[in-house]
């Protein structure tokens, strides 16, 4: 099953969507369209009904991901509490950085996506 946003007629760009969408893909308006159709992408949080990712992240790297909080963490500050030598959590920081579950932000800290 396929999910498009819908183009405009007369751009020649929006052709593709919009043959996916008159073959049957169904429209997407709205983040919530896209997160209907594909449940196994989220979760609802049933006490505040906010939307999260359901994060699947590789054990190798859940002890780096649980170990950054709310707010940004300091890269050094991660190597402290996860035991680990700054080149491994260097190495672990970029890939979950490459897979989009953390974002590097000013200062060498990093946060949750």
């Amino acid at each position: 099953m396929y999910i498009a946003f819908h183009g405009s007629l007369d751009n020649l760009k929006s052709i593709g969507t919009n043959n996916l969408i008159k073959e049957g893909a169904k429209i997407a308006v709205t983040p919530e369209d896209i997160i209907t159709n594909y449940a196994f992408l989220h979760k609802v949080n049933e006490f505040n009904n906010k939307i999260e990712v359901e994060d699947d992240i590789e054990d190798e790297y859940k002890p780096i991901y649980n170990a950054i909080r709310k707010d940004a963490m300091d890269l050094n500050d991660i190597a402290k509490q996860t035991k680990l030598t700054l080149s491994e959590v260097i190495s672990k920081l970029t890939m979950l950085e490459l897979e989009g579950k953390v974002k590097k932000v000013a200062g060498n800290k990093y946060k949750k996506l």
